[in-house]
């Protein structure tokens, strides 16, 4: 009997692991997408308001330079083609960074988890095989392949290179570990930090009394491991999916193509350029 109970809870725990319903990241992941859906409704709302040549002041205004900002890194970075994947880019980078940040009003941060940016990670990956196939076609395999010329200079058949099959794989670990591993250790070194004072406040019964130690380290603490280390993060994480998926078109071969056609008319819309300067 005793045994039944043990493999049941046992069950229960593994089970409790993966699913992750009891740890305080699976709370902060609602809180972070209720904020966001929050920002978006209140933004449209005094957007409406606007007239067509009325300024934007205040928080219409803050929300129009970041969309801008964003908007601009996607086209310089992928190109124009792209602009339409701007509102993902959007949103990814907004939840990394309120994900980041919220740590600083006392929960949990969702990125502390693996679970969530390993998650993001095979977004990311994702992302990047399709990108590939959809600009070098069949031809992305070959990048996988290489062939070999024996002595009297026959061909070898085709062989897998194992190095380029690993770091097809290590730029999804790589994006994922990163970002968890700064989030993660700043919360530890935030908690290591108030647990010292905790113990040195214990200790010295004037520092008790006023908890100088506390008021006078928590601000510097935070504005470093919560605010600025996050804004970097999330920056970080959003510039490296953009970085991945234009290496994955090829870009060198796509701009040489783009470089040798202009629109001329709707029934001619694609001429050299060698031709109109003759």
């Amino acid at each position: 009997m005793v045994r039944e109970v043990n493999e049941g809870s046992s069950e229960l725990n593994i089970s409790g692991r993966f699913l992750a319903f009891d740890r305080p990241q699976f709370f902060t992941i609602f809180v972070v997408l209720a904020i966001l859906a929050t920002c978006m409704i209140v933004y449209y709302v005094k957007q409406k308001k606007y007239k067509v040549n009325e300024a934007p002041k205040g928080f219409v205004l803050l929300v129009d330079m970041y969309v801008g900002y964003i908007r601009s890194l996607v086209i310089e970075i992928l190109g124009p083609k792209f602009e339409k994947l701007t509102p993902y880019f959007l949103y990814l980078m907004s939840y990394i960074l309120l994900s980041n940040i919220i740590g600083i009003i006392g929960l949990e941060n969702p990125t502390s988890s693996l679970t969530v940016t390993l998650s993001m990670g095979i977004v990311t990956w994702i992302g990047t095989q399709v990108v590939a196939f959809k600009y070098q076609k069949l031809s992305y395999f070959k990048s996988f392949t290489f062939g070999i010329k024996n002595k009297k200079g026959n061909k070898i058949p085709l062989m897998i290179n194992p190095l380029e099959v690993i770091s097809c794989i290590t730029p999804l670990i790589s994006i994922s570990c990163r970002l968890w591993g700064n989030i993660f250790a700043g919360g530890l070194v935030v908690s290591l930090w108030f647990y010292f004072l905790g113990y040195v406040s214990q200790n010295v019964p004037a520092l008790a009394m006023f908890n100088l130690l506390a008021g006078l380290t928590v601000a510097p603490i935070h504005l470093y491991f919560d605010i600025l280390c996050g804004c970097i993060q999330a920056l970080v994480f959003t510039l490296l999916t953009m970085v991945y998926w234009t290496l994955a078109k090829g870009e060198e071969a796509v701009e040489q193509s783009e470089s040798n056609v202009v629109v001329i008319d709707k029934k001619q819309p694609v001429v050299n350029k060698q031709v109109l300067v003759k």
